[in-house]
């Protein structure tokens, strides 16, 4: 018994993902073991699309932004920044916690080794961008028991990790308005942390925030501050919202382009661009050249004659 249970803990660690496959599993829909008669259990994931240039492969995005070298030259450079500041970013550890010192020592060797802080790899899907998550997003793991005996007849299952979202109530006083949001515990505790949504909402860069939602309400916040027009029949509120948010403020123009989806960026920068391009009408044109050949030839009739 024994030794068929020796057997069976070698053909199972074998025959166990390694790293090559675990980031296959990350960036293409691939599934291991799905055949093989020396496994019992099944390996697989969907298919998740890393696109864009500057995302590595061990970071997930539920949005990109990618343009042409057409479009790149008709889009602001604050908004391109903002772009590339999000793309190149690293989010703060939050399903993990990096170890500040340099060197650990083994406790059997006494070697000194380099501390290496290999961050979690987490997915973050398309439902985020609809809520506030707080950072947090789909975590794969294994799951081993908590006996012993029972880790080595069995071997450890894939796992997912899911944060749990609920709907709750946030109120806004720059927007003045309540919405219902699905937001995560970690989301409610950094908005409790920031004392209240609006500045937890400005404080929070686009990285951190990871959410369509988020930045729409950034956007509306910085219009809503920027505009001349806020608060107009309360002039103390008024008062009192831009001394809080002072900070923030930015110009309206600017305000704008904060946090703006692609295709909206280029049909908003195309719309800018028809609009401040002047265009000549042909018939004036024909006009000018005829004038201006007609007041040469005079002069030059005018010179002959002199």
């Amino acid at each position: 018994m024994s030794n068929f249970a020796f057997m069976e803990k070698v053909r199972i660690s074998r025959f166990m993902p390694t790293r090559l496959m675990y980031k296959e599993m990350c960036l293409n829909e691939c599934t291991f073991f799905e055949k093989h008669h020396n496994t019992r259990f099944i390996i697989s994931s969907r298919k998740l699309s890393f696109p864009g240039q500057w995302v590595n492969y061990f970071r997930s995005v539920p949005y990109v932004y990618r343009w042409s070298s057409q479009e790149e030259s008709i889009l602001p450079d604050h908004y391109k920044q903002q772009c590339v500041a999000f793309m190149k970013g690293e989010p703060d550890p939050v399903h993990w916690r990096p170890d500040t010192r340099r060197f650990w020592e083994d406790e059997w060797s006494g070697e000194k080794l380099p501390v290496v802080n290999a961050p979690v790899p987490v997915v973050y899907p398309e439902d985020c961008n609809e809520g506030l998550w707080g950072g947090e997003g789909i975590v794969f793991g294994y799951f081993h028991h908590a006996d012993k005996k029972m880790r080595k007849k069995e071997a450890p299952r894939p796992k997912v990790l899911v944060p749990e979202v609920h709907k709750r109530a946030l109120y806004s006083e720059i927007l003045d308005q309540w919405m219902a949001v699905m937001v995560t515990k970690r989301a409610l505790f950094l908005i409790d942390e920031s004392f209240g949504l609006d500045n937890y909402i400005l404080k929070t860069d686009e990285v951190n925030l990871c959410s369509r939602f988020g930045m729409t309400l950034k956007r509306k916040m910085l219009q809503a501050l920027a505009s001349p027009d806020f608060c107009p029949k309360d002039p103390v509120r008024r008062a009192k919202m831009l001394k809080r948010y002072d900070e923030f403020i930015i110009s309206a123009e600017e305000a704008d382009w904060v946090g703006l989806p692609m295709p909206m960026a280029v049909e908003k920068a195309e719309k800018e661009l028809e609009e401040n391009t002047f265009i000549t009408p042909l018939k004036d044109l024909y006009v000018a050249d005829m004038v201006s050949k007609f007041v040469l030839r005079e002069a030059t009739e005018a010179k002959a004659k002199s």
